[in-house]
């Protein structure tokens, strides 16, 4: 698989005191070029990255509810942000002038989908987890099994178009077409070496070192709390690639997304 369209990490995982309604899924996908590596010292420990922040798009609320909700500001946004990617060694209280990293950020809003996606018929399949043991899920089959035309347009935004090319027909697309059909708040993070934006010619291609998209359903929960959730979650993958994608059961362990605190359900090949 090219790398360069590979998924790098998915996560989905579940707190119920976000919504009264369903559980709510934390959505991240990060990817890095390649020839872009994070190094990392003798224990393993990312070394210092010395990043600045750029201010990209944002994207307000379309639907409005019964509350409209407040602009979220790029000040916001980083605020929140810049502590969880500063735990990870990410240098980010240095004058622009010094930097390696450019760091363009685009956030706000998904468009919520009225219409109701229709699955017309349900199964039952068994899936082989990585302990040998096995769990069951209802899949759904029959339906359109494709993005609707907002939602097409929010899985762009939350990085579940590339996501999907991997599930043709599955549980998990599924998944990926839910989340593209609720409101999401979203953050997604695109970073730039400096010295090639400095050295770019006008014919040269834009080239992103890495980018990690992170969201979450945007149902009884305020702002800075979504925003703290998945920043945590986010900051711990920015810059690294995967081969293979994963959903992991967060096991109400809030905010919690150490690997070895996590139940692994099941991973797909490619």
């Amino acid at each position: 698989m090219n790398r360069n369209l590979c998924l790098s990490l998915i996560f989905f995982f579940f707190y119920s005191s976000l919504s009264a309604d369903s559980a709510s899924r934390i959505l991240v996908y990060s990817w890095s070029s390649e020839d872009y590596v994070r190094n990392v010292d003798d224990s393993g420990k990312p070394l210092p990255e010395i990043c600045a922040f750029l201010e990209g798009n944002y994207y307000p609320e379309v639907t409005q509810s019964e509350i409209a909700v407040e602009p979220v500001s790029f000040e916001t946004v980083i605020e929140i942000l810049a502590p969880e990617m500063m735990k990870q060694n990410f240098i980010l209280d240095q004058p622009p002038e010094t930097v390696d990293f450019i760091l363009l950020v685009n956030w706000g809003f998904t468009e919520e989908v009225n219409d109701d996606y229709e699955f017309m018929d349900q199964e039952m399949i068994v899936i082989d987890l990585d302990d040998g043991m096995q769990t069951t899920q209802m899949v759904d089959v029959g339906s359109t099994n494709s993005f609707s035309t907002v939602g097409g347009d929010n899985a762009k935004l939350i990085g579940a178009m590339k996501m999907s090319e991997l599930y043709p027909y599955s549980f998990k697309r599924r998944l990926l077409l839910e989340a593209s059909e609720e409101k999401r708040l979203f953050v997604n993070v695109t970073a730039f070496e400096k010295a090639h934006l400095q050295n770019k010619s006008e014919e040269d291609t834009l080239k992103a070192s890495w980018i990690t998209f992170f969201s979450i359903p945007f149902y009884n929960i305020e702002v800075a709390d979504a925003v703290q959730a998945i920043s945590e979650m986010a900051s711990r993958h920015m810059g690294y690639d995967w081969d293979t994608p994963s959903f992991i059961d967060y096991n109400d362990k809030k905010f919690d997304t150490t690997p070895d605190a996590l139940e692994f359900i099941s991973v797909e090949g490619e």
